[in-house]
């Protein structure tokens, strides 16, 4: 990377690192409202988990177990994101029992159809019953849960998101705390939240919010990094991701593409298959031309519920019109937000929290996909090489 980048980066990295998480917290607060924080008892079954996520339009709710003697009786555990149900379901028993092409399939023998059909609805019980503290440690994010304190830096919390595993923290709200001590209620200020806890999750997109509209804490950090090609920005995460630092890498050492595609001809089943093997948490499904025709991500998952589980089981295309109830704000699943290599971060950033989405995939000729820049992806542009919280 060009040495002057390099140096804006760390003068900016270090400027963060002055900034209290307390800041963003309170620029959330003035932007969104103050709400406490959404988490459920890990006995909540998994139907009652994808019935929240979908409703409330999130992708991720912390767990805890009830804890006697406790003031809150609260003990978090993990946070369970729609990966974890990714995980948990793609390989799932019912599925090769409702497949037509599988062996287990019995079709129209009426000998059979009924013992078939008791153990497809006993399998969707099971299935959706399974309590949510199963799930928790599917991924390495839930396996771990890390919390930050609000008057720790964002630098703190910026390293945290970058790495391969996280992509939302739990936060103890010092200032909450105090208010809830106190029994105080400034309005949209520093609030005890309604539950009396100072718990709160911040997430990748809250960051990179925070970021955007206080670009005078690093003016010269962010007018450098948002001017980067957004194939630039997807090399350097590919390298990143290869060697931890990309100045260790040749100039002319060959890019390796991160796509992993789907073709239009598969089940949505299988495309989650494929999610999971190559783990990640989105894939673009292209057409016999090789061409950007959608997008399928781990949160078009939500739509699932006991009256439509048969729907993984569909062309993709098909799976991608099932009624998932979202609200007028929510992002739809097929929706598909590409750019030119050469297009500025900034064009970006501006696609990926005007349209709501985690990722933008980078398009060359024909519309075919040779690159992806992620939220990840983006808030690493912003952390020094030598610095960055690599997963092990």
């Amino acid at each position: 990377m060009d040495p002057g980048v390099q140096s804006a980066i760390t003068e900016g990295y270090n400027a963060l690192g002055k900034v209290p998480i307390s800041a963003l917290l309170r620029h959330r607060r003035y932007r969104k409202g103050s709400s406490g924080l959404i988490s459920v008892p890990d006995d909540t079954t998994l139907g009652e988990v994808m019935s929240l996520l979908r409703t409330e339009g999130i992708l991720a709710v912390p767990v805890y177990k009830e804890v006697e003697g406790d003031t809150f009786g609260k003990e978090y555990t993990g946070i369970v994101s729609i990966y974890d149900v990714l995980a948990f379901t793609v390989f799932q028993k019912i599925f090769d029992q409702m497949d037509p092409g599988s062996s287990e399939f019995v079709g129209d023998d009426e000998d059979k159809l009924k013992d078939f059909i008791d153990s497809i609805v006993e399998g969707q019980q099971v299935y959706f019953n399974t309590p949510v503290r199963d799930l928790v440690g599917m991924s390495r994010e839930s396996q771990e849960s890390w919390t930050l304190n609000s008057s720790s830096p964002i630098s703190s919390l910026l390293q945290m998101l970058t790495t391969a595993a996280y992509h939302r923290v739990l936060v103890i709200d010092e200032d909450a705390l105090a208010a809830s001590a106190m029994g105080d209620d400034d309005g949209p200020g520093p609030t005890a939240p309604p539950t009396g806890s100072s718990i709160t999750m911040v997430t990748q997109t809250d960051l990179l919010y925070f970021l955007m509209e206080h670009t005078d804490i690093a003016p010269k950090l962010m007018a450098t990094i948002l001017n980067l090609p957004a194939q630039t920005v997807d090399e350097l995460a590919a390298r990143r991701a290869t060697e931890g630092d990309a100045n260790q890498v040749s100039g002319n050492r060959k890019h390796t593409s991160r796509v992993v595609t789907v073709p239009d001809s598969v089940t949505a089943l299988e495309a989650f298959r494929v999610m999971y093997t190559h783990g990640v948490t989105a894939v673009p499904v292209i057409d016999k031309d090789g061409g950007l025709a959608a997008n399928l991500s781990a949160s078009d998952l939500r739509g699932i519920s006991t009256t439509n589980l048969e729907c993984l089981l569909d062309n993709v295309y098909t799976f991608l019109e099932v009624d998932t109830r979202r609200r007028a704000d929510q992002v739809k699943a097929d929706q598909l937000k590409f750019v030119e290599p050469e297009a500025s971060l900034q064009q970006v950033v501006n696609l990926m929290l005007g349209s709501h989405v985690h990722r933008v995939w980078i398009a060359g000729e024909g519309d075919k996909p040779i690159g992806v820049v992620t939220l990840s992806d983006v808030l690493s542009t912003l952390v020094p090489d030598g610095m960055m919280a690599v997963e092990q």
